[in-house]
């Protein structure tokens, strides 16, 4: 008899063990699910600088070609507006020849259009890549910093000498901006030293 209440004790006490043992592990698991979860979370949209620059690129292209339609579609409708106006050849337009201001009108719309192509480009990158917006916006005053910070005086530049680069538009990579840095070191010792960064 006390041998079967002695098994039964055993019996209970490893049930409650295992109970607990699984409980530890299942609250183990949800804790390692919630802190994957929230670095995922955490995880910035843009996580390095090469990912940064390949957005720039892609905002690059935008503007690109935005160019066109921004620059075509004011000068053809400028055009069709003239066009269908009946316009007396003995008159003046503005104080110019009718044809004359048709002409440099339809030329300004398109000048003016040029201009706004960039605006419209960038417009329509952060409308097909809202996500990314607030992200990129931090990544450009980190990076314009970084260029202000880094850039040659443009107190040394000059027609024989002048500062590379200075907004730094043309940096596409991590490895452009290193090349970008040396070209802006150069400049800055031709421009005190007179002397080239090459040299020993």
């Amino acid at each position: 008899m006390s041998q079967v209440m002695l098994s039964s004790r055993l019996f209970q006490v490893g049930q409650r063990t295992l109970h607990r043992s699984s409980t530890v592990t299942t609250s183990r698991r949800s804790l390692t699910t919630t802190e994957k979860q929230e670095s995922d979370n955490n995880e910035p949209l843009i996580p390095t600088w090469d990912a940064y620059f390949k957005l720039r690129s892609k905002r690059r292209k935008y503007e690109i070609v935005s160019y066109f339609p921004s620059t075509t579609i004011p000068m053809v409708a400028t055009g069709a507006y003239f066009m269908q106006l009946q316009i007396d050849p003995f008159s003046t337009f503005m104080g110019m020849d009718p044809l004359m201001a048709a002409a440099l009108s339809t030329i300004a719309s398109g000048f003016c259009g040029y201009l706004l192509g960039p605006v419209l480009g960038d417009v329509g990158f952060k409308c097909m890549n809202r996500k990314y917006v607030p992200a990129m916006d931090e990544r450009d005053k980190a990076f314009y910093e970084h260029v202000k910070r880094n850039r040659s005086s443009a107190r040394l530049n000059s027609i024989r000498n002048p500062v590379p680069d200075y907004y730094g538009e043309k940096i596409n990579s991590v490895a452009d901006y290193r090349s970008w840095l040396r070209k802006q070191r150069e400049h800055y010792r031709k421009g005190v030293f007179g002397g080239n960064v090459d040299e020993p």
